[in-house]
C-alpha cells in the first residue's frame, strides 16, 4: 500500500466529514442530500473507526466496529474510493479492526456482507454464520 496510512479516527475534520461523505455515496450506503453532521457523530459513537489515507491525507477508506467493548462487536461500513480499489486497502482496514479489537480481547466479531463480497470476507477469515438469518427492524410509521 505505497503512501497509504491507515489511522484510528476519533474525530473527523470537516473535510474528512466531506470526504466519508463522498466515500458512503460511491457506496451506496448514503445519499448526497444526508449531510455530514451524522458521520461525525457515527465516528465518535463507534467502539473503533479507522480510515485509509492518501499521501495528500485525504480519507480515501474507511470501516468501523460497533459493540459493547468487551465481548461482542460487529464490523460495518467497510468502504474505499473506487479509484483506490483493488490494491488491498479494503482488507488491510479490517485486518486493522479485527487486531485492533483482539488486542482489547473482544472475541465475537460479526458482519453482514454486501452482496458480492462474501468471499472478500473469507479470505479474511470469516465465516457463513449457518442456522442464523440477518434481520433489520422496519419502521412502518
Amino acid at each position: 500500500m505505497n503512501g497509504i496510512k491507515t489511522v484510528i479516527l476519533k474525530e473527523l475534520t470537516l473535510r474528512q466529514q466531506q470526504e466519508l461523505l463522498e466515500l458512503f455515496v460511491e457506496a451506496e450506503f448514503a445519499d448526497v442530500g444526508d449531510g455530514v453532521q451524522w458521520l461525525a457523530d457515527a465516528v465518535k459513537n463507534s467502539l473503533l473507526a479507522v480510515g485509509a489515507l492518501d499521501e495528500a491525507g485525504h480519507l480515501i477508506g474507511f470501516a468501523r466496529a460497533l459493540g459493547d467493548g468487551s465481548s461482542d462487536c460487529y464490523i460495518q461500513d467497510v468502504t474505499v474510493k473506487n479509484s483506490f480499489r483493488r490494491r488491498g486497502i479494503g482488507g488491510e482496514l479490517v485486518k486493522f479492526l479485527l487486531q485492533e479489537l483482539q488486542a482489547r480481547n473482544i472475541d465475537w466479531i460479526g458482519l453482514i456482507a454486501t452482496p458480492g463480497k462474501a468471499e472478500f470476507y473469507r479470505q479474511l477469515g470469516f465465516e457463513v454464520m449457518t442456522g442464523f438469518t440477518p434481520m433489520r427492524w422496519k419502521n412502518n410509521s
